[in-house]
């Protein structure tokens, strides 16, 4: 799931939603977005995965490296990974179910 700039964020996303209950995803403009009840809960293009997550965990996703918050989004968290550091992946996979499960409260 990596190439030789980072991790492949849509076929990581793909491979997520695929093993995940519940979730849709539609295309619109080269974006992808994931529903889980109607609720979006992630939404992938091709450089950025948004993430829409608790308060709590949205604040601590924006201290680590290669994230921000998405503007005019509250709780939504962009994540743009620029190379290979060695924990991408498990952060995209950690946040991207942790979304999943709070889109089914919602």
């Amino acid at each position: 799931m990596t190439t030789d700039d980072g991790p492949d964020l849509m076929l990581l996303a793909s491979e997520l939603a695929g093993e995940l209950e519940g979730v849709s995803s539609s295309g619109d403009g080269g974006v992808v977005s994931y529903t889980r009840e109607g609720a979006a809960f992630a939404r992938l293009s091709a450089d950025a995965l948004d993430i829409r997550l608790p308060a709590d965990i949205a604040e601590a996703a924006l201290r680590t490296p290669d994230t921000t918050a998405v503007p005019g989004d509250t709780g939504w968290v962009r994540f743009a990974p620029r190379g290979r550091e060695r924990h991408v992946t498990d952060r995209a996979t950690a946040w991207f179910q942790t979304a999943w499960r709070h889109a089914g409260d919602r």
